[in-house]
């Protein structure tokens, strides 16, 4: 492979070589490539993009790992978690974190630790399988749950029996474990046919690829992901979110009416206000979701068969993936950030949150600044009891001694006798009555 010396004063690794992002189909390529620079100054530029992208990758699998935690705390508490849509929010942030490390991670592992370009997923046939597993099933079981979440929303409008039936609180449960199996075995293939160890001398892995077919996963599997990922939860989110808006706009010109026509009060509709806020709160997140992941879904489906495949355009094609990837992972890593700006009940219980921990290491704190001070007053008082009783017993144990001095001296001999009283006067003196 020919670089020049810009290229090698940037450190970057090679990327000219067929990894996951790659496949090619067997056809022509339909696609007008001579307006796209293919020049080493625009592969130079390609590679910084690149590199700068795989950054963002790594800050996506911090901030969403650290905000899908925040996420789950608080929805998991007592007043949130008694709401149907914050379970399914919670199993969402789950599956979100899970997806976050796949590709995220390959992508800065390649692009910026990897000397020679390699894939994370070619350490090892276990590396290959459960990173690709776990992605695919993640992802979707992610879109899912939010689809599920819009789902029940709608038919709880539409339906006024549904929420009493199907959309108790105690089956939410058993919803997201339907959803979760049917995502797993969907993705099970995974597990035991993706990737092969080629044979000697290389002895390398070969990922998202079998033996017999290297377009298994790449774009075979890949279409029916999207499908089950993009193209199904999209057209269910649009369905739900247009029925939803419909009737939030209608039950907003009725309380409009009943508030004139009755007085201005609060109480009553204090509960219609918190559904109101719900519903643009799970229309904001699926919004996002959808404007987020749907250019990745067309790229992917249209375009990416149409990309030029010689090496000159492939840093070309790797920035585009990467850079559609990245908007694509983002919408799993910012949905702590919508929730803060939709829900006025998510902030309140994430400010109760924190208060609650400054309050308790404050206490703890406290505490241990008072169980120091009484260790301290326990010890002196008993090192000032002991000392006391040492002092007493010297005292006595030196008068006693004296005492016997003075006592057994011949020349006070008489004269003691006669203050000192005897045994008798003693018993005397306790059988004298009060």
């Amino acid at each position: 492979m020919n670089t020049s010396t810009s290229d090698s004063a940037l450190f970057l690794p090679p990327i000219f070589q067929v990894t996951s992002m790659d496949y090619l189909f067997e056809k022509d390529l339909t696609l007008n490539t001579s307006n796209i620079p293919t020049s080493r100054d625009y592969s130079s530029f390609y590679r910084i993009v690149i590199r700068c992208l795989s950054f963002y990758a790594l800050i996506l699998v911090i901030i969403g790992t650290l905000g899908n935690f925040l996420t789950i705390i608080v929805l998991c508490r007592r007043n949130l978690r008694r709401f149907v849509t914050m379970r399914y929010l919670i199993a969402v942030s789950v599956c979100d974190i899970i997806s976050l490390y796949g590709w995220n991670l390959n992508n800065f592992y390649k692009f910026t630790i990897s000397s020679n370009g390699t894939n994370l997923e070619e350490k090892s046939l276990v590396h290959c399988r459960v990173m690709s597993y776990l992605t695919f099933v993640g992802l979707q079981l992610s879109s899912w749950c939010l689809t599920a979440v819009s789902l029940d929303r709608c038919l709880s409008l539409y339906f006024l029996t549904w929420k009493h039936k199907y959309g108790k609180l105690a089956r939410t449960k058993y919803h997201i474990a339907f959803l979760a199996i049917i995502c797993l075995l969907l993705n099970s293939h995974i597990l035991f046919v993706n990737g092969f160890r080629t044979g000697p001398p290389e002895n390398t892995i070969r990922c998202y690829r079998t033996r017999s077919n290297k377009f298994y996963i790449y774009p075979q599997w890949e279409r029916v992901h999207l499908v089950v990922y993009n193209l199904c939860p999209f057209i269910i989110m649009l369905s739900c979110n247009t029925y939803i808006i419909h009737a939030t706009i209608r039950s907003a010109r009725i309380r409009t009416i009943r508030r004139a026509a009755n007085g201005s009060s609060k109480g009553v509709f204090s509960g219609a206000s918190r559904h109101r806020q719900l519903s643009i709160m799970l229309m904001l997140v699926t919004f996002a979701f959808v404007i987020l992941t749907l250019p990745s879904c067309i790229y992917f489906v249209f375009f990416r068969h149409r990309m030029p495949a010689n090496k000159n355009s492939r840093a070309f094609r790797h920035m585009v993936q990467i850079c559609l990837g990245s908007v694509q992972f983002t919408s799993h890593a910012i949905n702590f950030f919508l929730y803060c700006f939709s829900a006025t009940n998510f902030r309140d219980e994430l400010r109760d949150l924190l208060r609650d921990l400054c309050l308790h290491r404050s206490t703890d704190s406290k505490f241990r600044q008072s169980r120091t001070t009484t260790v301290r007053l326990t010890t002196f008082h008993k090192s000032r009891r002991v000392k006391q009783q040492l002092d007493s017993g010297s005292t006595s144990d030196n008068s006693h001694v004296e005492r016997n001095h003075i006592l057994k001296s011949p020349d006070t001999e008489k004269v003691f006798v006669k203050i000192l009283p005897k045994v008798d006067d003693y018993r005397d003196i306790e059988n004298t009555p009060n």
